[in-house]
């Protein structure tokens, strides 16, 4: 060995009893081997080297994954309304409940590997994390106009992103990425948050996203579409890594309903209805709250809550409950049993309560402000459950008012339009 030899050697050693050994930036390599000692590395130390080969770690499988470019214009445009237009942007969906059972894992096994992995791998038969929504809110009361829609259609075109629905503001690139026929990447611009707008706790969990924590969600999104579409492995350093860095906020809740204090929110409902409601739950404002939300777009209450979110809240209790060995469940799950009994006896007294009225105009005025449009559209999607559910509501009304009355009323309200709809379908045999 040169004396040059041996004094790199010494020197290397020095440094790194001294805490500054220099390190070199592998970007290709596992998460836990990006910073690797080199005496002539560009890095004093290994901490400098990971703060900056993080950053090439994960553009690297970006690029490697060819989501780079997609990635970086939903990037541009949200690091824009956020610092530009004060909006605040944030990850919802079915995506953020797998993120918070990530992070109860990570919790619970994050000094075992073995078990860790195990359990991740009993995660991923949920299929909870899919396609990558982002909603976004503007603040300050400011309304989404002709004028301020127009204003941020010319934001999202300036980084490539193209409206994708009339009645309200969702941007997606011109030639999405798909999984599971779904846009791997969009993002909507809402007015608000009101609760009549939203479902259930478990299912508007957010994350807020920053132009600075975006890159791991951009990597969650990488890992989980790079196993889905080619099986690649995780590499669960960096998904503990990312894990710790997320913050799943919840609306305020309790018994897996919304808990809406003095800020109860009837939506367009009528005041009768509204009525009815609180008198039927005995003036418990969450279980009003939850009736009013689920009524105001039946298809919530029909089909979205029995077929869909009733089902994901068991599967996710029965997960917590075997691979967790927890007994305790998160406050945002809501009581199956409970919530399916009440959906039902408030669906057959809501019928009876229609026929009850007798009138048309009655029953019209009675419903104002419910919308059905999504419940029309859906219908032939509808499970015998949900169509059950429908005839409840509605039979006992055309049973006493008659099939033929009715077909012969004028199509002047939505009501009278969605039921000629279900006696088209032959609902009422």
């Amino acid at each position: 060995m040169s004396y040059y030899d041996k004094y790199m050697k010494y020197k290397a050693k020095y440094l790194s009893i001294k805490g500054g050994e220099r390190h070199e930036c592998k970007p290709q390599n596992k998460y836990n081997d990006i910073c690797i000692p080199n005496i002539k590395g560009q890095y004093k130390s290994k901490e400098s080297c990971m703060n900056d080969c993080e950053n090439k770690y994960i553009n690297h499988h970006l690029i490697k994954a060819n989501i780079k470019a997609e990635t970086l214009k939903f990037y541009l445009f949200i690091k824009d309304i956020i610092n530009n237009e004060k909006i605040d942007v944030f990850v919802k969906g079915g995506n953020v409940i797998g993120l918070y059972l990530l992070k109860m894992i990570y919790n619970k096994y994050k000094n075992n590997d073995k078990e860790f992995k195990d359990c991740f791998s009993k995660f991923l038969r949920l299929e909870l994390i899919k396609d990558w929504d982002f909603a976004s809110y503007t603040k300050n009361n400011k309304t989404i106009d002709d004028n301020y829609r127009d204003k941020l259609d010319k934001i999202a075109k300036k980084y490539k992103l193209v409206p994708r629905a009339k009645t309200f503001i969702l941007y997606q690139t011109q030639r999405p990425i798909f999984i599971d026929g779904k846009a791997l990447f969009e993002i909507s611009v809402l007015d608000s948050d009101a609760y009549s707008k939203l479902e259930i706790p478990m299912t508007t969990m957010k994350v807020k996203v920053t132009e600075y924590n975006l890159k791991y969600i951009y990597m969650f999104a990488k890992s989980f579409l790079s196993y889905k579409v080619s099986g690649e492995e995780f590499d669960f350093d960096i998904i503990k890594k990312m894990i710790e860095k997320i913050n799943v906020v919840v609306h305020p809740h309790k018994d897996g309903m919304y808990d809406p204090g003095n800020n109860f929110d009837k939506g367009g409902l009528s005041n009768d209805l509204v009525k009815f409601i609180n008198d039927f739950v005995k003036g418990d404002k969450k279980l009003a709250q939850f009736l009013v939300i689920h009524i105001d777009d039946p298809f919530r209450l029909l089909y979205r809550l029995p077929e869909k979110n009733i089902p994901k809240t068991d599967n996710i209790k029965n997960f917590i409950k075997v691979e967790l060995k927890e007994s305790g469940m998160p406050t945002w799950l809501m009581d199956t049993d409970k919530i399916s009994k009440l959906a039902k006896s408030f669906v057959r007294v809501l019928g009876q309560k229609l026929a009850d009225l007798g009138d048309i105009d009655k029953v019209i005025q009675f419903m104002a402000g419910v919308k059905f449009n999504r419940t029309q559209l859906e219908y032939d999607t509808f499970t015998e459950n949900s169509k059950d559910m429908l005839k409840l509501m509605f039979g006992p009304l055309v049973d006493k008012v008659g099939v033929e009355q009715v077909k012969a009323l004028g199509e002047t309200d939505k009501l009278i339009v969605f039921i000629k709809f279900l006696i088209r379908k032959q609902l009422f045999k």
